[in-house]
């Protein structure tokens, strides 16, 4: 299923925001991630019934923020492999600067989510007893270049003798560090979207090193299998626009001729170039809507001048057509349309300097 320029568009102008978001929309990119983030746990979660919870699931202070995503899916471990509900948080941090109160901030969104799924208990009359939250798997992913050594702990946030310790919240947040993570780890479960992450990891690196992820990236969606046809397509197209977003603008036509020439099944290469033109015409467009949105801003200004311009000139031409009626009882109909023939505000205060002393039309020399 070929990715439309529909899908695109929202990409192309928000990819810092977005990007991350929609390769996470896919399961076995999840599933890739997690692989990294909670290791052996994420082999437990069954992928094929995963779901993304509808934003109208949560709080609004909690759905605005666009880096967050939530999914509930089965979870069984063990010989009987019994399945329960688990929630998987997932916030995308890409702020640079490490923010110290993320434990609070976490354990806030958790209680906000069970409070939400507390009001479901009641609204459908769930007894008591039988209410049972969903544990909650709560991922920071972050992408930020500063060492992030702060720890996702609550303890660090609360001021209190080593002896009250225990009497303080604590739950255990995943977290992944993407600048500091090996590429050993990244790449140690050899799924796809591990070596993704290490060319995201090294978009900003030296050109050599970028190269080398762009390598590394390609040999092993090479290795994708045809079912997995539509997410090759999607880490492709991340890749391309990874390389417009974050390379520099002379390093462009390199990394893209690497992607073209380092897949070596038609059918995919032929697909890649597709790609490439739709890209090409979608950042076309964009930058025609950028070009006319400024136009209009522009045009307004100048509108808003013109028009105030021309209520001047409207201003003075009635005021001088008042004061002659006022002197002369009537004035030709001529006069008047030459009255209104003039636009130069300098030339009407002329006029109507002469208008006050002139002892007939004729006096204005408009005739």
């Amino acid at each position: 299923m070929q990715i439309s320029r529909e899908e695109l568009k929202p990409l192309i102008r928000e990819f810092p925001d977005r990007s991350i978001r929609w390769l996470l929309e896919t399961p076995d990119n999840l599933y890739g991630l997690l692989l990294v983030v909670i290791g052996d746990l994420a082999k437990n979660i069954n992928y094929s019934k995963i779901k993304q919870v509808n934003r109208t699931f949560i709080q609004d202070n909690l759905r605005k923020r666009e880096a967050d995503m939530l999914f509930i899916a089965p979870f069984s471990e063990g010989i009987e492999q019994t399945e329960h509900e688990v929630l998987i948080y997932v916030l995308i941090e890409h702020q640079s600067s490490v923010d110290p109160t993320m434990p609070f901030r976490i354990l806030s969104y958790m209680v906000r989510i069970w409070e939400t799924q507390r009001q479901e208990f009641e609204e459908n009359n769930i007894p008591l007893h039988q209410w049972k939250l969903r544990p909650i798997l709560p991922v920071v992913f972050y992408t930020g270049n500063e060492m992030w050594n702060t720890p996702l702990d609550m303890r660090q946030l609360v001021d209190l003798p080593t002896s009250l310790e225990e009497i303080i919240p604590h739950h255990k947040t995943f977290f992944l560090n993407l600048k500091a993570t090996s590429i050993e780890q990244l790449t140690k479960e050899d799924h796809p979207f591990g070596v993704v992450l290490n060319a995201i990891q090294n978009e900003g690196s030296a050109r050599e090193n970028f190269r080398e992820s762009l390598y590394l990236a390609l040999d092993r969606l090479e290795q994708m299998p045809e079912a997995e046809r539509a997410n090759w397509e999607k880490l492709i197209y991340f890749l391309l626009m990874l390389i417009y977003n974050r390379r520099d603008r002379n390093e462009h036509d390199e990394f893209f001729k690497i992607i073209e020439t380092r897949i070596s099944e038609k059918t995919r290469r032929e697909e890649v170039l597709r790609m490439e033109k739709t890209l090409a015409q979608e950042l076309i467009e964009e930058g025609k809507a950028i070009g006319e949105k400024r136009g209009r801003e522009i045009g307004k200004e100048i509108g808003k001048e013109i028009g105030k311009e021309l209520g001047v000139v409207m201003a003075k031409q009635d005021d001088l057509i008042r004061l002659l009626k006022g002197k002369f009882r009537s004035i030709p109909l001529e006069s008047i349309e030459k009255i209104k023939s003039i636009q130069q505000i300098e030339q009407l205060d002329t006029l109507f300097d002469r208008a006050i002393f002139a002892e007939n039309i004729k006096d204005l020399g408009i005739e």
